[in-house]
């Protein structure tokens, strides 16, 4: 009897494992702790980074970097609107997940830099977070962050979103071609998911 009791707790306990490996995230989709952008630091170029709205001027440039050699620059010649820089990413419905960046200011002429994440299913954009503001100009990067305290768990995909866009942006008080904002090591991370299973043990003696 007992060892009935045994073999079938062992069948139990295989099939668990079984199904949590299978509801795992694929390894190509998303791995905990890696960075799921591409060129996040500007060291290949622009590409595959793509710049808003029309007359965004958009250049990777070495006279401002956080690390590495070069960073990526944003500005606009006229006009007072918000640019950005953007990178659509592939995510997990329901995960969690974190965005950082550095970003250097030290013009009046733009009002804030903050990152967004905007969270998109098979029809457009869901809704979207920002981290907080760069609104003081200073002669150094600061990091911008989401969550906003940086060593958080993340913040969660809404359970339809199949793409994440990515942004950097920088809302524009002043065109001025000669000062514009930089940003530098970007990182956009998966924390993990929500999912949960539970099997009953259910061992029936003989």
């Amino acid at each position: 009897m007992a060892k009935r009791t045994l073999v079938a707790s062992l069948i139990v306990w295989f099939c668990f494992f079984l199904l949590l490996a299978l509801l795992s995230p694929s390894v190509g989709r998303a791995s905990g702790g890696s960075n799921l952008l591409q060129n996040p630091s500007f060291e290949q170029g622009t590409a595959p980074w793509l710049s808003g709205p029309s007359g965004a001027t958009f250049i990777i440039t070495s006279t401002r970097v956080y690390s590495g050699t070069w960073a990526a620059s944003l500005n606009k010649e006229v006009g007072a609107v918000p640019i950005y820089i953007y990178q659509d990413v592939p995510v997990v419905g329901g995960g969690y997940y974190t965005l950082s960046g550095w970003a250097y200011k030290d013009s009046p002429n733009f009002r804030s830099v903050y990152l967004r994440i905007e969270w998109r299913d098979a029809w457009g954009e869901i809704y979207h977070v920002d981290s907080h503001i760069l609104t003081d100009d200073e002669e150094a990067y600061q990091r911008l962050c989401i969550p906003g305290e940086c060593d958080g768990d993340g913040v969660q995909a809404p359970n339809n979103a199949v793409e994440a866009r990515i942004k950097c942006v920088a809302d524009i008080q002043e065109a001025d071609p000669e000062t514009p904002i930089f940003f530098d090591e970007l990182s956009f991370t998966f924390q993990g998911s929500n999912w949960k299973v539970h099997l009953p043990l259910v061992v029936k003696n003989y």
